[in-house]
């Protein structure tokens, strides 16, 4: 599942929580059909926000800070596993750490 995330404003954490309680606010008034797709993103970002290393994620990529403005797409790729695409750049995050990042051509 892909998840925008707007960071003009505030950086991932932030971003991450807002869309949460969002998704938590439309799911109870959703109708049945459209629930299972709202359980998955919920659930998703649920672990996204219990799993990643934010502090980590902000100092070494500034555009996660909220400070540069911008948007990023986060990947919800399992239980904790996700990817954040920022621009050209892919970050691939697993548990408490955000390390490997890949360059699009």
């Amino acid at each position: 599942m892909k998840i925008l995330l707007d960071l003009s404003k505030h950086c991932i954490e932030t971003e991450a929580k807002r869309i949460y309680e969002k998704s938590l606010t439309q799911y109870f008034k959703a109708p049945d059909s459209k629930r299972p797709e709202l359980e998955e993103k919920i659930e998703g970002l649920r672990n996204f926000l219990e799993y990643s290393d934010f502090n980590h994620l902000r100092s070494n990529h500034p555009a996660l800070a909220g400070t540069e403005g911008g948007e990023a797409v986060l990947h919800l790729l399992g239980r904790d596993l996700f990817e954040i695409e920022i621009g050209r750049q892919l970050l691939q995050a697993a548990g408490k750490r955000a390390s490997m990042i890949r360059t699009f051509f």
